[in-house]
């Protein structure tokens, strides 16, 4: 799958030994810290093993930014995973780019999939809000990080349009997160802790 989107191609990557991908592992590195990301090597083989899919964009060859989502089957959601664009080239519209991307291809990354996803903290709000993404109000979502848990908000990209969510699809959202891509089992602790909370009605704001 490529695409070009105005002055920026993306592409999705499918050899984990390449040059472009090499190129998206260093900016991961330098984006985010060695407590909030997997090894290279896990992420190559949850690439290999079909759970991530990569994409990069790039311009004359040289890798800009890049984003690591996961598909759920059950529910069929996408989740983004992780998305960072080039410490140099910040400011220029890069992250706005891919990600809108990701959302207009929504339905061609999962067929049956609505919903795309994202765990994200205060000081990003804005920056997905721009691209008619918002917050599942009153979900006391909590992260579940290698070092204790972390609030965060859970954000959606709803193709359809929504303005609210019930609280079985809001439910099994989490639940799959939990399970499929933080590997948490059924019965977690730190997952019943707050699962029941969610409310009936789950408002988009």
């Amino acid at each position: 799958m490529q695409e070009v989107n105005g002055d920026f191609s993306i592409v999705r990557i499918v050899h984990y030994w390449s040059r472009w991908f090499q190129e998206a592992m260093r900016i991961y590195r330098a984006e985010f810290p060695t407590d909030s990301r997997l090894s290279v090597a896990t992420i190559r083989t949850l690439l290999t093993a079909g759970h991530y899919q990569l994409f990069v964009t790039h311009k004359g060859g040289a890798v800009l930014g890049f984003a690591l989502i996961w598909i759920s089957r059950r529910p069929a959601f996408v989740h983004l995973d992780y998305i960072a664009v080039r410490q140099e080239q910040k400011g220029q519209g890069i992250g706005t780019v891919l990600y809108r991307w990701l959302t207009s291809h929504l339905q061609e990354l999962c067929p049956r999939a609505s919903l795309l996803t994202l765990e994200v903290e205060d000081e990003l709000i804005p920056f997905y809000r721009r691209s008619d993404t918002y917050i599942l109000a009153q979900v006391p979502y909590l992260f579940p990080g290698r070092f204790g848990p972390l609030p965060m908000h859970l954000m959606v990209y709803d193709r359809q349009r929504r303005k609210t969510l019930g609280r079985t699809l809001v439910q099994g959202v989490i639940r799959a997160l939990y399970q499929g891509l933080h590997q948490r089992p059924a019965r977690d602790p730190l997952l019943r802790s707050f699962l029941p909370r969610v409310p009936q009605s789950v408002q988009l704001v």
